[in-house]
């Protein structure tokens, strides 16, 4: 279920303006898609992508694989999910995972629906732990779409944590072949959508006898490594990852700082020299959240000490 750019970005606005003006809670979410992610070849040394078909001059090979797993952690409680294929450029969709005694209230069953930026619960206002990832097409050929979410939420109380991962591995065993050149550049770009964002709300911020944490992180990374030498191959002018993060502050003031989010971001990497042979490329992706409700430590040494003075207090009781 794929919704228009126009109404996901609008989509996911409103959802963060639902989850920051909740009355109460600790939240985290986390979601990153890439879409139609490409191979670019230069032919002339001039590094400029040149109008070539990629798959003139790679071949992918029998051996790669491609899979997606999600793993969704709720106080104590756990599931997870992992679609692995034997194909390196085989559509693989792990189950939607829900888990949380809010997930009914939210609509959310395992695999009962394909989360996107369109729908993404990010709120804190329920007691949730969801993930989901999705990846179809392929990098070298036609480009690749993938996903990767997580989201997790606390509403209020002590002793509460929710966590959540979703992850894209996909391994590409492929040949290079150059005819009569004798090496050629290729660097890999895509259209990013991104939401990370961690929330802790000003009532729990300003609370000392709370401590809440929540944390946010999605990557994705690109390593091509010869066959040949074993080495990895080095990437020039651009990246071979991005990286977004985001942690809330439990100080007042502070639970909400900064929201990262992004609509059709361009994402190219550094180009990588390579000469004839046999690579694998590896391309991942991940998404991971953390939120945790706990009572502050001065509150836990204060009622150890009470337990303690009433120990104090028996024995002296007994001794007399």
């Amino acid at each position: 279920m794929k919704f228009a750019t126009t109404i996901k970005y609008a989509a996911i606005a409103g959802a963060l303006v639902t989850a920051s003006n909740a009355t109460a809670g600790v939240s985290a979410t986390a979601y990153l898609e890439l879409n139609d992610l490409v191979v670019q070849i230069d032919t002339d040394g001039d590094l400029v992508p040149d109008p070539v078909n990629p798959l003139d001059f790679i071949s992918i090979l029998p051996g790669g694989s491609r899979s997606t797993s999600t793993f969704t952690d709720n106080n104590g409680a756990s599931d997870s999910d992992l679609d692995s294929q034997a194909s390196a450029t085989a559509d693989s969709d792990a189950d939607l995972l829900c888990l949380g005694s809010s997930c009914g209230v939210l609509g959310l069953t395992n695999n009962g629906q394909s989360v996107d930026g369109g729908n993404l619960v990010a709120s804190d206002a329920f007691y949730y732990s969801v993930a989901d990832a999705q990846v179809s097409g392929s990098a070298i050929g036609s480009g690749a779409t993938g996903f990767t979410y997580a989201d997790a939420g606390i509403a209020a109380g002590n002793n509460e944590s929710a966590g959540a991962n979703s992850n894209i591995a996909n391994d590409i065993l492929t040949t290079f072949t150059l005819n009569m050149l004798t090496d050629i550049n290729v660097r890999f770009s895509a259209l990013m959508d991104y939401l990370v964002d961690a929330f802790i709300s000003p009532d729990i911020a300003n609370d000392s006898l709370r401590t809440a944490t929540s944390t946010a992180k999605a990557t994705f990374g690109i390593e091509l490594v010869s066959f040949n030498t074993g080495n990895t191959v080095s990437l020039t002018g651009g990246p071979s990852s991005v990286t977004f993060n985001d942690i809330a502050i439990d100080q007042p003031g502070l639970g909400d700082l900064i929201v990262r989010s992004g609509n059709n971001v361009d994402f190219t990497s550094g180009w990588a020299n390579v000469s004839a042979g046999t690579y694998q490329l590896t391309i991942s992706q991940s998404s991971t959240v953390q939120s945790t409700l706990v009572p502050a430590p001065t509150t836990l040494a204060m009622a150890a000490f009470g337990l303690l003075g009433l120990g104090l207090t028996a024995r002296r009781r007994k001794q007399k």
